[in-house]
């Protein structure tokens, strides 16, 4: 579906990168770095949004 690499979702990249990293061990920085950034929004996402999350989960537990 995707016409290019330059498409790739970050994971089907970093999945193609890990796949070539057998080959060639000179990837695996670049592969961990990725992963790094791939997480972080969602870890950044999960911490700044707990509030909203709990508060929300509370309030639908009340009749």
């Amino acid at each position: 579906m995707l016409s290019g690499q330059e498409l790739y979702p970050i994971s089907l990249g970093l999945y193609a990168w890990n796949s070539s990293a057998s080959v060639s061990p000179e990837y695996y920085p670049a592969v961990i770095m990725g992963s790094l950034l791939a997480v972080l929004p969602l870890v950044l996402a999960f911490i700044l949004l707990q509030r909203v999350w709990k508060s929300g989960l509370a309030a639908g537990s009340v009749k």
